[in-house]
């Protein structure tokens, strides 16, 4: 498999509605050798997660890895390397958490609101049914953008107060160190 490159925002497969994966294309070695490569991608990069689009499929493929060795994540709890295939959101909470996100595609931080907690549920990577409990936010907020991916939305889109939307150099000397009042709204 040749190796795999990040699509960057722009690109229209970044808007695009992902297509469910079948499971008879789960049982080909050359789909199983896309997760690893794309799985090789996202730790590569040092991403906490990816979704297939990013990678230039548009099928419903995601990695999760949050990893607090990883110097962009160094005080979150760590999620294990987890692939979900045609992941779903099937619950959320009502309370909603400002953050900031980034992305892999696109070089830009903002604060996005997105459900505290979440419950997805998916396919493993040979099919077996999977669910997650998704209690502590930012692993909550890493499914979610990344689900976002497969339905050809960017975290750019959730961006209320567009005056934090910035490039990673300005956010880094403007924004990264402000103490900046990030909403909890019930």
């Amino acid at each position: 498999m040749a190796v795999l490159k990040i699509v960057r925002l722009g690109n229209p497969i970044l808007r695009a509605k992902s297509t469910p994966i079948d499971l008879k294309t789960l049982k080909r070695k050359s789909f199983q050798k896309f997760l690893d490569a794309m799985t090789k991608v996202c730790l590569k990069n040092k991403g906490a997660g990816i979704a297939a689009p990013q990678v230039g499929k548009n099928i419903r493929a995601i990695v999760v890895h949050v990893d607090p060795k990883n110097p962009r994540y160094p005080n979150k709890k760590p999620f294990p390397l987890t692939i979900v295939i045609n992941p779903k959101v099937v619950k959320r909470s009502k309370e909603i958490k400002e953050d900031w996100e980034g992305d892999l595609s696109v070089e830009i931080r903002g604060l996005v609101p997105r459900a505290k907690t979440c419950r997805v549920v998916g396919l493993d990577r040979f099919g077996k049914e999977v669910s997650f409990d998704l209690n502590y936010d930012f692993h909550a907020r890493v499914f979610q953008h990344e689900i976002d991916h497969l339905d050809g939305v960017c975290f750019i889109d959730h961006v209320k107060r567009k005056e934090t939307i910035s490039e990673l150099p300005e956010w880094k000397k403007y924004w990264k160190n402000k103490k900046l009042k990030t909403s909890k709204i019930q």
